[in-house]
């Protein structure tokens, strides 16, 4: 598979200044959840690959503590200098950004007590000498938690719990897999071999169901722009790209939930850990 990594460098420099609005939960919550099966204390030191703006480095940072350390990194300059400001201004000397390859970050070994990446990782061109590279880096006893967006196939082909993505993804591939058409890492059983040949003793795969919540049909359009599904909709012709942002708003607003007002779609996440 080609390198994609100058073009998701470009995509994600695009939207770092306005990268997930809070109109549409998404990220946020997947990155909590990261952290939870990380299993990060008080004291730990943590590594969070492909950070982007912070979803799961933050609740990293707090887990850890005062006493903590958590570096962000990412390949994106944009990303990297906005979260960075976003680190001094909130006056967090235990967290640090640096623009660095999540293929095989450049640390010590043993430098860390957790590794994890939220809706990154997968994107990495070879995931497998990915994961060794993390072990390395890793403490004994040290805890891996990555997270990808599972693309559901049966009973019908579901990207963030609507088949019209789907559809036009399939149409207009971007070749990128930042939305696999395909298990996430390849799939259970090669990622859980991929762990294990990486020296990881205890590993799982866990799909669990989120509930994408957006404002409207159009918030979550508009959502699709702001991060790496950018990349499909500039493989959508121009004059299509209304007929399939209506298409999308469309199925989205099938799921507005009478007692909230808000459009709520269950789709499911991906979290591969290790030990």
């Amino acid at each position: 598979m080609s390198d994609v990594r100058p073009v998701l460098r470009a995509a994600f420099d695009a939207v770092a200044d306005r990268y997930d609005p809070f109109d549409v939960d998404y990220f946020q919550p997947v990155g909590r959840r990261v952290v939870e099966l990380a299993g990060i204390r008080a004291g730990d030191a943590v590594l969070d690959v492909g950070c982007g703006r912070g979803a799961a480095l933050f609740p990293a940072a707090a887990a850890a503590g005062r006493d903590g350390r958590a570096v962000g990194i990412d390949l994106s300059e944009a990303m990297v200098a906005a979260t960075a400001a976003e680190v001094r201004a909130l006056g967090l000397p235990g967290v640090e950004v640096l623009r660095m390859d999540g293929q095989d970050p450049d640390f010590p070994a043993g430098s860390f007590d957790a590794v994890i990446g939220s809706m990154s990782v997968h994107m990495l061109p070879d995931t497998g000498a990915a994961f060794a590279r993390f072990r390395e880096l890793l403490r004994p006893g040290g805890r891996l938690c990555v997270s990808a967006p599972t693309t559901v196939l049966t009973p019908r082909p579901l990207i963030f719990g609507l088949a019209s993505i789907a559809k036009w993804v399939t149409e207009y591939e971007s070749g990128t897999r930042v939305y696999p058409q395909s298990s996430a890492f390849g799939g259970e059983e090669r990622v859980l071999a991929d762990l294990r040949t990486a020296g990881f003793r205890v590993a799982a795969v866990r799909d669990e169901v989120l509930h994408l919540t957006a404002a409207s049909g159009r918030a979550l359009v508009d959502w699709t722009w702001t991060h790496g599904m950018r990349l499909f909709w500039e493989r959508v012709p121009a004059d299509r790209r209304a007929e399939v942002a209506a298409d999308i708003e469309a199925e989205a607003e099938t799921h507005r939930d009478p007692d909230t007002g808000l459009v709520t779609i269950p789709t499911m996440v991906s979290y591969v850990v290790g030990r």
